[in-house]
């Protein structure tokens, strides 16, 4: 006759359970204790919710898969400039028989004609590709912030969502390349004064344009954060509710491009690395920013001046088909 299983004495619980608890329950004084680690506990816990890590790895696809379609953009530009301009041409074919001497010199100019007489063709295809990688990149974007502060997901609508994609797309290539040209107009206008009035090689001034353009980057990064948060998932939070979560998000993607270039030059001397490493930084960089963007607007959608106004996700929220 087989009995009952023994109940172990008080005190003497497994190791693992123990630890468990020992561990709960100084999580939960920390959290009583510190109120930010408690929010960042809270936001954790929304990310999670709704599968928040799955939905950016789809982001990461199409983000990554958008890279190739650009690619084939920028040959089909410099082709048509190639194209327009007999005597550039001329002159580049003849370097490259100047560099490559006899017959792979020759394949090679004739190749570069056959693209430069294909680039219209080149460019539709790469149009066409980035359209559709840039929609779907958008798409998995809007679905995962309607998620966080949602709980689910708008009804779909065809039409609508395309049209709302392809807007938000062309906002932010605007947005990036307004800020390339002005992050790169102010850097060198600073320069330029430096050099005028003769500090340029003082010591510190060096620092101070870089600060410079830093400000710009964060100040772009704002505006690109506080899009995110309100237009993508359509709410109706004031802007300055927004604000912390805008800023907390700047803050951190600058952090997340200081720690990239600095991944870039531990592997610049390498070659294999620079070969597979890049695509594979590549990756890591666009779904670490894809998490990022996510879970600040968890972190935003817990501060306290908006949780209240904001749905909790369902357990089950991330089952609703996108």
């Amino acid at each position: 006759m087989s009995s009952a299983p023994e109940t172990p004495p008080a005190g003497r619980e497994p190791l693992l359970n123990r630890l468990y608890a020992r561990g709960e329950a100084i999580i939960a004084a920390e959290r009583r204790r510190h109120r930010w680690f408690d929010h960042l506990a809270r936001a954790g816990g929304r990310y999670q919710r709704v599968q928040s890590d799955l939905i950016a790895a789809g982001v990461t696809y199409f983000a990554f898969l958008g890279l190739f379609p650009v690619l084939l953009l920028v040959a089909s530009v410099v082709g048509l400039v190639l194209a327009g301009d007999a005597l550039l041409q001329q002159e580049l074919f003849d370097a490259i028989r100047e560099a490559f001497p006899g017959s792979l010199g020759r394949e090679l100019v004739d190749q570069l004609s056959g693209a430069i007489d294909g680039a219209g063709y080149i460019g539709l295809i790469g149009l066409a590709g980035f359209l559709y990688a840039g929609l779907r990149t958008m798409d998995k974007l809007r679905i995962g912030m309607e998620l966080i502060w949602k709980g689910k997901v708008d009804e779909p609508d065809v039409l609508r969502d395309n049209l709302q994609d392809l807007l938000a797309l062309v906002v932010l290539g605007a947005i990036g390349l307004l800020s390339l040209g002005v992050t790169g107009v102010v850097t060198q206008g600073s320069t330029w004064v430096l050099k005028l009035v003769g500090l340029a090689d003082e010591p510190g001034y060096g620092v101070l344009t870089w600060v410079l353009g830093l400000a710009l980057a964060v100040l772009v990064d704002l505006v690109v954060f506080l899009w995110l948060l309100r237009v993508v998932p359509s709410i109706s939070h004031p802007l300055r509710r927004l604000l912390p979560g805008a800023l907390f998000g700047a803050a951190g993607f600058e952090a997340l491009k200081v720690i990239g270039g600095y991944y870039l030059s531990l592997i610049s001397d390498s070659v294999t690395a620079s070969a597979f490493g890049g695509a594979v930084g590549l990756l890591i960089w666009i779904n670490l920013v894809a998490r990022f963007a996510f879970f600040t607007a968890a972190w935003t959608a817990t501060l306290r001046s908006v949780e209240a106004a904001t749905p909790v996700p369902r357990a089950d929220a991330a089952a609703v088909p996108a």
